[in-house]
């Protein structure tokens, strides 16, 4: 059966979300032929910016890195809706050079390196991905083709190979350490959605065959913590896949349809997001991989009760559980979720009301929180405390203007 209008309006709310409605990245056109190249480049020295006491590439406190610290992208444009007017003489979230910072939960702040304006008609790099090791950052540019740029977090360098005709192509670190790159490839009108592996210099190392599977792939992976399995989303539920390819079990969750594993929820549960077989109605799975019955965390979602059109993600801290709820229009919010699986909105101190709260990931029971426009750049970076209900803006408003653009939590280790 055809989705209805509502769920077409949740799809787009939750591709909302997932691609980054904050991202810096705008997308291009190509062709469709995939030959590699590589490159390598200097680093530009990141720039001091206005109003700012944060500490230089050399003096990150390595030994600390852990989660609760963030990679942010920031630049000193204000946040502007997609599309809005453009003063040419003014710099914007896309056309303004963009300081990609690491963060710690206090909010102590170092420039790794500065990406520079792109030219008329680029587009600045999207953050794609935080190698497990902690040690690296992967980042894509659209174009005709797609560049795939690694930054070195120690030392600030650049990396970067080609993928040729990758408009509709996403990078992804392997897990678990990022030693390889996965190419995931959406389905357009010329062939359908694929992925495949290559090495760190873009090197091809498997196409993986998805086109295999019980039921069509649609999309969505998540590679298992120890990097062995992936997790492939199908439009009948979950399917199982080796690293080296090998067709594993399907997984089952019943009345669903076109699922998509978002998280680990523990080491060896995906958290899944499903429609019903009617595509009536979205809800939120705990999937276990060794194929036990899944277990549903939220009631269904038909988008009819309140202003939560659906959830996209979760989070369990001791305070509660906390979901990425979907409003209207590209609006998504902090909701916890109550004990009958339906959610209540959250009021975030230091968010404007009429701001999108876009949810990073939790640490140490806080969570991470970015404030951006519904469907425009992003504002500031935030630590939540659910337990207190207070907040610290660690990046961008009062602490240093400007934007927050972009922004990825320290790599969870399951």
């Amino acid at each position: 059966m055809e989705k209805t209008l509502r769920s077409a309006a949740v799809f787009a709310a939750a591709a909302v979300v997932l691609a980054g409605c904050s991202s810096s990245a705008e997308p291009g056109a190509g062709s469709s032929t995939h030959v590699p190249r590589t490159s390598s480049q200097a680093s530009p020295t990141a720039q001091p910016v206005a109003h700012s006491t944060e500490e230089p590439i050399q003096d990150v406190p390595w030994s600390q890195v852990s989660p609760g610290w963030t990679l942010a992208m920031w630049n000193a444009a204000p946040p502007m809706n997609a599309g809005g007017d453009v003063d040419p003489d003014e710099p914007t979230p896309y056309n303004a050079e963009t300081t990609l910072y690491l963060v710690s939960p206090e909010g102590d702040r170092y420039a790794i390196t500065t990406f520079e304006a792109p030219d008329e008609g680029g587009a600045l790099p999207a953050l794609a991905d935080w190698s497990g090791d902690g040690s690296r950052a992967l980042f894509y540019r659209n174009g005709d083709d797609l560049t795939v740029i690694e930054v070195d977090l120690h030392t600030g360098e650049r990396t970067s190979f080609t993928v040729e005709g990758g408009y509709a192509v996403t990078p992804r670190y392997s897990r678990p350490d990022g030693k390889a790159v996965l190419l995931l490839k959406s389905d357009d009108a010329d062939s359908a959605a694929s992925l495949t592996r290559v090495d760190l210099s873009g090197k091809q190392q498997l196409t993986y065959p998805v086109d295999k599977l019980g039921s069509e792939f649609n999309t969505a992976f998540l590679s298992t913590p120890d990097g062995t399995r992936l997790v492939l989303g199908t439009e009948n539920g979950l399917s199982m896949m080796g690293n080296d390819g090998t067709l594993g079990k399907e997984l089952q969750i019943p009345d669903s349809e076109d699922c998509t594993p978002v998280r680990w929820w523990e080491a060896d549960v995906a958290l899944t997001r499903c429609y019903g077989t009617d595509f009536g109605y979205s809800r939120l799975w705990l999937v276990p991989v060794d194929g036990s019955a899944p277990t549903p965390l939220t009631a269904k979602n038909d988008g009819t009760q309140g202003q939560d059109l659906a959830d996209l993600n979760a989070w369990q801290v001791p305070a509660g559980t906390f979901v990425q709820a979907a409003g209207g229009c590209g609006f998504v919010y902090l909701a916890k979720l109550s004990a009958n699986g339906t959610t209540t909105p959250v009021s975030v101190p230091n968010v404007d009301e009429r701001r999108s709260v876009r949810v990073l990931g939790a640490a140490d029971g806080q969570l991470q929180l970015q404030a951006t426009l519904s469907c425009g750049s992003g504002e500031s970076l935030l630590d939540y405390d659910p337990a207190s209900g207070t907040s610290t803006v660690l990046l961008g408003g009062d602490v240093n203007g400007g934007g927050v653009v972009d922004a990825m939590l320290y790599p969870d280790s399951r």
